[in-house]
């Protein structure tokens, strides 16, 4: 019987093949030896399979989007596995600095000790999270054990290139697990953003400024929201107008 590796790497050909997916590039072979991986170098080939099963684009190899996909990618893999930033790859050493919703400009190396949910969820009301309570560790476990087959990322459309590349971009993962006391039952739930990343000439980032809506999201993990209102984007683009809505109502 085929083990779990090796069926991963069938489906992932499969997918390649019938639809010209590329795997997100993001060099962990060309760290030096001495890299000090949190544990040990990551293995990402089953989350590439749930990403090529959820994701709305397929941007054409070489394109902006597509550089823009892999480069922050690349950046959310050093951010979760390598625990030096001398080892870190698409960060300014010099200069890195992070921002939610136009709030305070946050020094980028702390806030990546604590962790990318903890920056991001920093301002939200404790009752849907408390990130004071969590260290890295514990935010890493409180979601990984609410998408327990990955939560995917991707880039939906690029609106400028460097030095400051701004894109929206969709999270997503299907709920099969516990967040907080809630079960969930396979639904998927979204959460779509908009992102500013200031580069150097060496495409290295300097400064993020984050723009999402948290709320809806971890209230559906909650419980407290029906998943479909998050669906394309609803909760970050606004209902629409209220004259077509109510036509395709009556329709």
């Amino acid at each position: 019987m085929a083990t779990e590796g090796k069926r991963t790497d069938e489906k992932l050909a499969e997918l390649q093949e019938r639809y010209g997916f590329v795997r997100p590039e993001r060099g962990i072979d060309s760290y030096p030896v001495g890299a000090t991986w949190r544990e040990g170098k990551p293995d990402y080939r089953r989350a590439d399979l749930v990403f090529f099963q959820g994701k709305t684009k397929n941007h054409p190899v070489g394109s902006l989007a597509q550089i823009v996909e892999n480069l922050v990618k690349k950046w959310e893999m050093e951010m979760t596995h390598l625990t030096e930033k001398k080892d870190w790859m698409t960060i300014n050493p010099r200069e890195y600095t992070v921002s939610v919703n136009g709030g305070k400009e946050r020094n980028g190396f702390e806030e990546a000790v604590k962790g990318t949910y903890n920056w991001l969820f920093a301002d939200v009301s404790k009752d849907l999270y408390n990130a004071s309570t969590h260290t890295f560790e514990t935010s890493h476990k409180v979601f990984r054990g609410a998408f327990e087959d990955g939560f995917p990322w991707e880039v939906l459309e690029v609106f400028s290139g460097p030095p400051k590349v701004a894109f929206t971009w969709r999270h997503w993962g299907t709920f099969t697990g516990t967040y907080e006391e809630q079960k969930g039952s396979g639904e998927v739930i979204e959460m779509y953003g908009f992102l500013i990343a200031t580069v150097n000439d060496e495409l290295k980032i300097q400064k993020l400024e984050v723009f999402v809506k948290t709320d809806g999201f971890l209230e559906a993990l909650q419980g407290k929201l029906d998943p479909k209102e998050l669906a394309r984007g609803k909760d970050f683009i606004g209902s629409g107008c209220p004259f077509m809505q109510s036509q395709n109502n009556d329709g």
